[in-house]
């Protein structure tokens, strides 16, 4: 039987090499993706794919690579994102920055989840079929004074998306997560986003922990619901 195949689109060196890492251990073949990476590197587990997240077709030719590679992946993690701060004040930011923000934090994100759903519809019963997106507390809270409005926008449509998925998808069972690392007291991770935590987290959604479409979590912790953030 072949091994699972897990998709990590925006991979770096914190939460996406974690990731990976958890997610081999676990049986999964995995692939990356991302602007900056080595595509010579290549082998019965591992494969780099280059991709510019600022082009929906780019995530689209990634996943036709990948099925003719591997196969669909079972496993889908979006975990780019961008942001051009406003300063000094929120309507600072010009409509062209905003464009490409936008692009990165939910036009690809909808593409990759696109394609997610068109692997899975040919996936057996006991695929995972899960997507998940990194997130954070913009879609419900503003910080640091409105300056991250290009993130908080894109984030809040990503969300929104996550959510109509999660219900509409139901009934075929796949699964689809907004995740938002919290500190213990649920307040926003400004600083210090833990790469394992993440990687842990993730690894126990796909493996079918029940939680909903928000997906608030503490690192060593897992899963917590939490007010909106102050």
């Amino acid at each position: 039987m072949a091994r699972p195949i897990a998709f990590i689109i925006g991979a770096g060196k914190n939460i996406g090499a974690s990731t990976a890492k958890v997610l081999q251990s676990q049986g999964y073949r995995v692939a990356q993706a991302a602007r900056s990476v080595d595509t010579t590197v290549r082998d019965d587990t591992n494969i780099f794919l280059k991709v510019d997240l600022a082009s929906p077709k780019a995530i689209t030719d990634a996943f036709t690579e990948l099925r003719q590679v591997w196969g669909e992946p079972g496993v889908v993690i979006y975990n780019g994102a961008t942001v051009h701060p406003a300063k000094p004040e929120v309507f600072s930011l010009s409509t062209d920055d905003l464009i490409n923000d936008l692009t990165v934090n939910v036009t690809s994100v909808y593409a990759a989840a696109k394609e997610s759903v068109q692997g899975f519809k040919t996936l057996p019963a006991s695929a995972s079929k899960t997507f998940i997106a990194t997130g954070n507390c913009l879609n419900e809270g503003v910080l640091l004074e409105g300056r991250l409005v290009s993130l908080g926008m894109g984030k809040s449509a990503a969300a929104h998306m996550i959510a109509s998925a999660s219900v509409g998808y139901a009934q075929q069972g796949f699964k689809f997560y907004y995740v938002d690392e919290r500190t213990a007291e649920g307040k926003p991770m400004l600083n210090g986003v833990n790469g394992p935590g993440h990687a842990e987290f993730f690894a126990s959604l796909a493996d079918g922990l029940d939680v909903p479409w928000h997906a608030t979590f503490v690192s060593g912790q897992g899963y917590k619901k939490f007010d909106r953030p102050e």
